[in-house]
């Protein structure tokens, strides 16, 4: 059994992201997402150490969720581990409101599911 030693819930997701450092920008995807930090993939040649701003464009929201200033804590040759360091009040709000929503539709998903299989 795979245990996960994170302190806060961490989610699954696909969400267009767009990062900017002292010499870069770029896009990139972010493939999980939890209240102090992500997991993005990109080709930008990030390294542990930068510092970058965090735009994150979710689905159903008016205007990108703002990371203004995250670190990142490990790369690979096109993943990322990116840590949360300030993020304003209303940002985190947000991020709570979005990591919630993602955590009901993935159990409903699989209530769904298992009425389905019990039906069948």
């Amino acid at each position: 059994m795979d245990m996960d030693l994170r302190s806060s819930t961490r989610v699954t997701v696909a969400y267009p992201v767009r990062l900017s450092g002292d010499s870069m920008v770029g896009q990139g995807t972010l493939i999980n997402l939890s209240a102090p930090g992500c997991a993005i993939e990109t080709t930008l040649p990030v390294q542990p150490g930068d510092y970058l701003e965090l735009h994150v464009m979710a689905p159903d929201q008016a205007r990108p969720l703002t990371v203004g200033l995250a670190k990142v804590r490990w790369a690979t040759e096109q993943k990322a581990g990116v840590e949360f360091i300030r993020v304003r009040q209303d940002e985190q709000s947000r991020l709570q409101r979005l990591i919630g929503r993602v955590l009901e539709e993935s159990t409903a998903g699989v209530t769904t599911d298992r009425q389905e299989l019990t039906a069948a």
